[in-house]
């Protein structure tokens, strides 16, 4: 059995709390797609939203007591681990074979659950390649990361993953050091919670923690995941490693960073795909036509540069 584990933001994080939970919903329709049915979706919230899937037989809502984070880019990545790590302690209570991390804004390929069901004691798997995608937009663009970094997928056999409590210790939290986030590793620790270590590391280090302990993670095969980008996700709030930090000059610094957005998206374009019957199926992307005009190109396939999309917009 593989366990899908989610963090769902708390309303009072949420610009548009129905829009999170229209998110939410095209996230669980597309693990609800599964071609095989030996899984178990495991949502952690501060609060179950009121959508078609919360009686669902196969999703598990898990509500926390502990507050909800400041809105600040650090914080809120800490409330996912603790969120995580709830999900985690479960699927192993649970029996659950294998524990899968993802994000509860994007899509998981259909394949997935069978392709783990058929690798019975393999350590795990992350995802190397996966899609960018904005609701509404005929176009997606894939993405191919470098061999020791992860997308925003992982699995581990559950009896693998390992939890921590204060004051923390080990190569987990020297990972996340090197990588100049002690704020957030300051943030992790200040409330004392039990975490999963794999959780804390987080994306890009998931691979290269599993390397160091000596359990090696495999490259799943195919794409794993479609990251839906849009301007209220985690990634785009203020206050974690690499928030911009303005110049004397505010003119000079929006035109510098306007160019370098130009730049980077020009290189991406030759990876922009179409939006094909078959992606759609398989990652259960819903029609451009059927996605609810307000929520329609609230991002960008090319992260922030959501002006670029306008050269390939479609209403």
């Amino acid at each position: 059995m593989l366990a899908v584990v989610t963090a769902f933001r708390s309303r009072c994080l949420a610009r548009d709390w129905d829009y999170h939970g229209w998110l939410l919903q095209r996230t669980l329709d597309s693990i609800l797609a599964q071609t095989n049915d030996e899984f178990v979706v495991v949502v952690v919230c501060h609060e179950t939203p009121a959508i078609p899937h919360a009686h669902h037989p196969k999703i598990r809502f898990l509500p926390v007591e502990f507050p909800p984070p400041d809105r600040d880019n650090d914080a809120m990545c800490a409330d996912k681990v603790f969120k995580l790590s709830v999900g985690a302690a479960w699927a192993v209570s649970a029996g659950c074979d294998y524990t899968m991390f993802t994000d509860a804004d994007d899509l998981l390929s259909r394949r997935v659950s069978e392709f783990v069901a058929r690798r019975r004691g393999a350590n795990g798997w992350y995802t190397p390649s996966e899609f960018y995608y904005a609701y509404g937009s005929r176009w997606l663009r894939s993405n191919q990361r470098p061999a020791s970094g992860s997308g925003p997928g992982v699995i581990v056999r559950s009896d693998l993953l390992e939890f921590a409590s204060s004051p923390y210790s080990g190569v987990w939290l020297e990972t996340i050091l090197q990588g100049g986030e002690r704020r957030f590793a300051e943030l992790l620790a200040r409330r004392s919670q039990r975490i999963n270590t794999l959780a804390a590391v987080g994306l890009a280090n998931f691979q290269k923690l599993m390397l160091a302990e000596g359990r090696p993670l495999e490259p799943l095969p195919f794409p794993g995941n479609v990251v839906i980008n849009h301007s209220d996700s985690t990634s785009h709030v203020p206050g974690g490693v690499g928030t911009a930090v303005p110049e004397q000059s505010p003119v000079r610094n929006a035109l510098r960073a306007r160019l370098s957005r130009i730049k980077r998206a020009g290189s991406r374009l030759p990876s922009v795909r179409p939006l094909t019957p078959a992606l759609c199926s398989e990652f259960a992307i819903p029609a451009p036509r059927l996605v609810p005009r307000a929520y329609r190109r609230r991002g960008s396939i090319f992260s922030r540069d959501i002006f670029v999309d306008s050269w390939l917009a479609v209403d």
